[in-house]
């Protein structure tokens, strides 16, 4: 597992955007660390009604960087530079070749199929091997590569159209050689990864459902990666009988043994970074790619480097993800959301980074979440890097003496973190009041230690960070006394009750009060 990854990135920082929201929240850190106003926005907002957007329920994905009068609005890694058009045209395959063969970029030959005859008419003008994909799918979904005879052919299209009902499917010719995602923004290749199929090495003895499973360990340890593990299913297995083989197999030592043919790695395939040794040719097609497009400054192009052709252009995305070129699975980790903060504010691109502070995703979302505002303005950065204090507190520290320590360090206007570990935990306090936020600490744990002085990584409050146990503990502790306060709650009305309708029923109060105090 690689760990050339950018220092000012932490895994523990990122974590906590893990998923759909984890290009946005890189940019939006990028930005906000610069001095930049940054908001949150709930679908609800009437600022992005203009722009593109999707599964937006969850809030997370928009967001506002600002300085002065210039503001820019953000759909996940997508600033509003892209054009709504384009945005568009990238989102169906058969609208994009028609793009790129009009500028003349060279893509794979083919044309959109709406019927079994049509489908053997092209087959024969092309020759094979065919891919066949849905024209408006997404991370690797409905595509069908390498498809070597006639009858191949005819029932993967067969199975795509019952899958996909109603979508346009394209036939393309298949074109050989490794896999390429290039990220460009203005008139520069900023980040490029091969994009490697699934696989696992054989080791000699364990079977190929625990190199998957080792496999997935590594990837648990990577932010991008950790959301997309090799999951085992018919395609997999299909995959594995055409070698032979079976999830009970043994491969020998230093055997890879391919899991899938597509390289997305939505479907577990690997990104290794390649910046340095891609060709500039391949580079400046990346290029000339999104200059096909109105207003296409930044974005995502996916490239085949073909040993006969060269590099040909397979599609673009307008919202790529940008996190496989920051934690790539290994090689160095490319800074992409600088390069896009330049771009949109090249005032700041001088400007010293506070890459010390970080922001709560959870704490900027949670008014959001609840319905309670439709924009959620981040608190500013912290410029300067604080001398602390850390304690490492060894008694157990329930929710009640936790939030007691984060009101009390509020309470002291103090940055800094409590989070757990192995032995106990972490308490990391800066400002004037430190010590006596150690102090109390100490008493709530009844046991502890200072241990050392300096920086941290901080936000602009103080946050409690938790383990997904103690977070299911706590659930189940305040549920307990949700249901006991619902208890009493209901023997209050009942109560209630009985004094309202107690006329002519002088035997039943008292009753109700015996069983009040029992």
């Amino acid at each position: 597992m690689n760990r050339s990854w950018p220092p000012h990135l932490p895994e523990d920082i990122v974590r906590q955007a893990e998923g759909p929201l984890l290009c946005g929240y890189l940019i939006a850190l990028e930005g906000w660390r610069r001095g930049l106003d940054l908001h949150f926005h709930s679908n609800r907002s009437s600022a992005f009604t203009d722009l593109p957007v999707w599964y937006t329920h969850r809030p997370g994905r928009l967001f506002t960087l600002s300085s002065g009068n210039h503001s820019v609005r953000f759909f996940r890694s997508r600033g509003d530079g892209v054009a709504p058009e384009t945005v568009k045209s990238g989102a169906d395959k058969a609208v994009s070749k028609a793009f790129l063969e009009k500028a003349g970029v060279p893509v794979p030959q083919g044309t959109l199929i709406r019927g079994k005859d049509e489908l053997q008419k092209e087959a024969d003008r092309l020759s094979g091997p065919f891919v066949l994909k849905v024209s408006k799918g997404s991370f690797g979904k409905g595509v069908i590569t390498n498809l070597q005879t006639a009858p191949d052919l005819l029932k993967a299209f067969e199975e795509l159209k019952k899958e996909h009902s109603g979508e346009e499917i394209l036939l393309e010719e298949h074109v050989d050689g490794p896999e390429y995602r290039l990220y460009v923004v203005g008139e520069e290749t900023v980040g490029a990864v091969r994009r490697d199929p699934a696989s696992v090495t054989g080791d000699g003895k364990s079977t190929v459902r625990t190199l998957i499973e080792q496999k997935n360990s590594q990837r648990k340890k990577n932010p991008r990666l950790a959301t997309a593990l090799i999951t085992v299913d018919k395609s997999l297995e299909a995959e594995l009988q055409q070698q032979g083989l079976t999830l009970d197999s043994s491969p020998p030592g230093g055997k890879i043994v391919p899991l899938r043919k597509q390289s997305n790695v939505s479907l577990g395939g690997d990104p290794v970074d390649v910046l340095d040794a891609v060709p500039e040719e391949m580079k400046e097609m990346a290029v000339r790619t999104l200059k096909a497009f109105p207003d296409f400054p930044h974005g995502g192009v996916d490239i085949i480097h073909s040993p006969e052709r060269g590099p040909v252009v397979l599609e673009v995305n307008p919202t790529a993800q940008i996190a496989l070129m920051v934690f790539p699975m290994s090689g160095t980790g490319r800074d992409i959301p600088k390069a896009v903060i330049d771009y949109y504010f090249p005032e700041t691109a001088g400007k010293q980074r506070a890459s010390h502070a970080y922001f709560s995703l959870a704490d900027s979302l949670m008014a959001l979440e609840t319905g309670a505002a439709v924009r959620s303005r981040v608190p500013d950065c912290p410029v300067k890097t604080p001398d602390g204090i850390h304690w490492l507190l060894e008694g157990p520290l329930r929710v009640k003496e936790r939030e007691y320590i984060r009101t009390k360090a509020m309470e002291l206007h103090l940055t800094g973190w409590l989070k757990q570990k192995a032995s106990g935990w972490h308490l990391y306090a800066a400002g004037e009041k430190a010590e006596e936020l150690g102090e109390t600490a100490l008493k709530e744990a009844g046991s502890g230690s200072r241990f050392s002085t300096g920086p941290a990584f901080i936000t602009p409050s103080f946050a409690v960070f938790e383990s997904r146990e103690e977070i299911m503990r706590d659930i189940k502790e305040l549920r307990t006394l949700i249901e006991k306060t619902a208890k009493k709650r209901r023997r209050t009305e009942t109560i209630l009750t009985a004094l309202k309708s107690s006329a002519g029923l002088p035997g039943r109060l008292p009753l109700l009060l015996m069983k009040r105090r029992s």
